[in-house]
């Protein structure tokens, strides 16, 4: 390689860094999508079930996740949305077939902050949001209910330019769960659960900066 290209291999290098940093400081939205884990609870009945492990199917995701930076400093707000639809089933173990309940979205609107390492094209950052859960089942047993939430992330930001990026991440989600089954009289039941619904996700988005 001559010289001269060395020099515009340089300079292209140089300004594909100095539009990342600058994206870095911008309002960041992300529309994004990945694939969440299933997540267990267990359901304690003495009347509808006994002590069952109801499931949330893993299944895809979509949302939008919105970066605001706070200067500088690396630190910005985060507010995340998305919606899962997925099903409650319950694994009856090794020689029990699976029981389909029925379909269930999941939707988490959080907000919360954010750190991301500044300086080159390929950004490492954190994350960590509170908020809702809204359970939403498409069947009778259950009713729509809106959960506290919580969620930690983590990933990087691969920026192209001052405008483009590349956003992969994984990311755990806790809802705390209190709620009781019905039966099919529509009658309250001795049936409740009363624990927390853990999930897992990986996502990939593709950022805008403005």
């Amino acid at each position: 390689m001559t010289r001269s290209a060395h020099i515009l291999s340089f300079a292209v290098l140089s300004l594909a860094a100095a539009g990342a940093a600058q994206a870095q400081s911008q309002f960041q939205i992300t529309p994004t999508a990945g694939y969440r884990t299933s997540g267990q609870l267990t359901a304690t009945d003495r009347d509808f079930m006994d002590d069952s492990d109801v499931e949330v199917d893993k299944s895809s995701v979509f949302g939008v996740i919105v970066d605001i930076p706070l200067g500088q400093s690396g630190f910005g707000i985060e507010l995340l949305a998305n919606r899962q639809k997925s099903a409650f089933s319950i694994d009856g173990g090794l020689f029990e077939p699976t029981e389909e309940l029925g379909d269930v979205e999941l939707t988490y609107v959080h907000g919360g902050v954010y750190y991301e390492w500044l300086g080159g094209q390929v950004v490492p950052f954190i994350s960590a949001t509170a908020g809702v859960t809204r359970i939403d089942p498409k069947f009778d047993e259950l009713e729509a209910e809106d959960r506290a939430s919580a969620s930690l992330g983590g990933g990087v930001k691969i920026f192209f330019n001052r405008n483009i990026g590349l956003r992969l991440e994984g990311r755990g989600y806790w809802t705390d769960l209190d709620t009781r089954f019905r039966d099919d009289d529509n009658r309250r039941r001795n049936s409740e659960v009363d624990e927390a619904l853990y999930q897992g996700e990986a996502s990939a988005g593709l950022i805008f900066a403005f």
